[in-house]
């Protein structure tokens, strides 16, 4: 039994229409899952940088608490230093002490006989293994003059 050429290209042509019509479906349905999935790991990069961002800005803080409560208790010298190394386990992390005397005049504090304290502005700025500052504390630390060297009270 011989089927006509005509119906032969016509059932051709169906199938034809049907299987591109199925296959454009297929194409949008993979697009829209890898769109999907490159806003979840894009959501999910994001995430993660800002954790580490967080916990790096916590490093820092730590790490200047600690310099500072050294210099109050005068492991440290209260003196301006850069690029100083931390000692292990953070010896990739370094600090640097920015110091500037504060002066009873500003502080309008003059009084008539009065032994007035001296106070010292400490900046301690932190600086991750990267290079970039991670944090900076300063703080107001009382200190007297002595004959050889300054002394943190």
């Amino acid at each position: 039994m011989m089927i006509p050429i005509r119906q032969q290209c016509n059932q051709f042509q169906m199938k034809y229409h049907l299987s591109g019509g199925v296959l454009l479906e297929v194409l949008m349905a993979l697009a829209l899952i890898l769109g999907a999935a490159s806003v979840i790991t894009g959501g999910l990069q994001s995430s993660v940088d800002s954790v580490e961002r967080m916990k790096a800005n916590l490093h820092g803080v730590n790490l200047a608490v600690s310099v500072i409560s050294q210099i109050q208790m005068g492991v440290i010298a209260a003196e301006s230093v850069e690029g100083t190394q931390f000692e292990e386990p953070f010896q990739d992390w370094s600090y640097d002490i920015e110091t500037e005397e504060v002066s009873t005049e500003v502080m309008d504090l003059e009084g008539d006989g009065l032994e007035l304290p001296q106070l010292q502005k400490v900046e301690v700025v932190i600086h991750d293994p990267d290079g970039k500052i991670v944090k900076r504390l300063s703080q107001y630390i009382l200190y007297k003059e002595n004959e050889d060297s300054s002394s943190v009270e």
